[in-house]
């Protein structure tokens, strides 16, 4: 049951939280060794992570016998003494611990017919609406020239109000697109491309950029409509790529569709990015490109920047310990904006922490040491180290309302 008095002290330090971090980042180093005071120093709010484990423990049920299956001490001194909760919790319990009647907002995970979907509910989506802005200003934003029209190939919050990725995109439309910001894609219709098409030559001809964004399987629709049809759009366009196939169009390599997109819309290459997001969280990452970086210090594509405001630690599936840097294994993210469900969260994602360097460090706001590699699914998204625990745990729930 909510405790209202603390959750509402929380609040607070996640907000105060967030826009230190913000303010934080957005002091970064402007390339010529100019650094901001402010940038000197990450922001440390401490014992915040430990309050609000403490707090969900306390009034989660689900996430209270999680962590006393698994072994979480009475007293946990650090993150590490916690066990991260493994994402398919949001498919098989109630991970929100307040009344559906109070939900204002409900996201499912993309999925099949065949299998489960997640459930995320939010009691307010205050939190969520400062990290989709702070994350976006800092790391995007501030290459987007303003005004720029953000058009997308998601269905809008009115059309399919359970999709976060389509309340993220309509929310930035709402705070920082163009006048001509839409949406292209109906959940009766799909992709409108006649639309779409006649938008893109419209502002094109009048020198407008825009900023597309949409998953990969709508992109492959979209080129498949278009043939050997070329579009140009506008100097100073980007496109935002995310998300999966999930066997609603045929798959291509991330590398083949983003040349294709980068040659049928003109939009430059070091302009098209990534982002990493799921239903089960309330932050983003994004990709390393021109937009945050200087593009040819980049080792690689698909190395993530998160938000100053979230700990990724990577777990070796076998033990379920820590594993170093550049070392490979499960990905689990602490997102404080989760307050109302679960903060730490084992993805189900295999990836690794790359280390950074100095120069390119430099360049990046908040001068992160690590960016994400992500490599895909696990093959067993529960990790066996901790197999027994969520056995033990799903079997606790069996016969019970949650």
């Amino acid at each position: 049951m909510v405790n209202e008095e603390t959750r509402r002290q929380l609040l607070r330090e996640i907000g105060d939280y967030l826009f230190t971090c913000f303010q934080w980042a957005s002091s970064f180093d402007d390339g010529h060794g100019h650094f901001n005071v402010l940038a000197l120093k990450k922001p440390v709010f401490p014992g915040l992570e430990a309050r609000i484990l403490a707090y969900q423990r306390e009034t989660n049920p689900v996430f209270a016998r999680y962590c006393d299956v698994a072994g979480v001490p009475d007293a946990p001194k650090g993150l590490l003494d916690w066990y991260p909760l493994p994402v398919e919790c949001f498919k098989c319990a109630s991970v929100c611990p307040f009344p559906e009647d109070r939900s204002v907002a409900t996201f499912y995970s993309s999925g099949t017919t065949t299998n489960a979907r997640s459930i995320h509910r939010f009691l307010d989506l205050g939190l969520m609406q400062r990290a989709i802005v702070f994350q976006y200003a800092n790391l995007i934003g501030r290459a987007i020239l303003e005004g720029t029209h953000i058009l997308s190939l998601m269905p809008s919050p009115e059309d399919n109000p359970h999709s976060s990725l389509g309340y993220m995109i309509q929310y930035l439309m709402d705070c920082v697109g163009g006048t001509q910001s839409a949406s292209f894609f109906t959940m009766d219709k799909g992709l409108d491309v006649d639309k779409l098409k006649a938008t893109l030559r419209a502002l094109s001809a009048d020198n407008a950029p825009v900023h597309i964004m949409g998953p990969a399987f709508a992109y492959v629709h979209l080129l498949d409509a278009l043939g050997d049809e070329v579009l140009t759009c506008a100097p100073k366009s980007a496109l935002l790529e995310t998300g999966g196939y999930k066997g609603k169009s045929r798959e291509m390599s991330k590398n083949e569709l983003r040349d294709k997109l980068s040659h049928q819309l003109g939009i430059a290459r070091d302009r098209i990015y990534g982002e990493y997001g799921m239903c089960e969280l309330s932050s983003q990452g994004y990709e390393l490109c021109a937009l945050n970086a200087w593009a040819d210090l980049i080792p690689e594509e698909g190395l993530f920047i998160l938000p100053p405001w979230m700990k990724c630690i990577i777990y070796s599936p076998d033990t379920m310990r820590p594993v170093l840097p550049d070392h490979d294994g499960q990905i689990a993210l602490f997102d404080p904006c989760n307050l109302d469900s679960v903060s730490f969260i084992l993805t189900g994602d295999i990836g690794r922490l790359v280390p950074l360097g100095a120069r390119l460090r430099s360049t990046i706001p908040g001068h992160p040491k690590y960016a994400l590699k992500l490599y895909g699914r696990a093959p067993n998204a529960v990790p066996k180290g901790c197999s027994m625990s969520w056995d033990e745990w799903h079997q606790s729930l069996e016969g019970r309302s949650m």
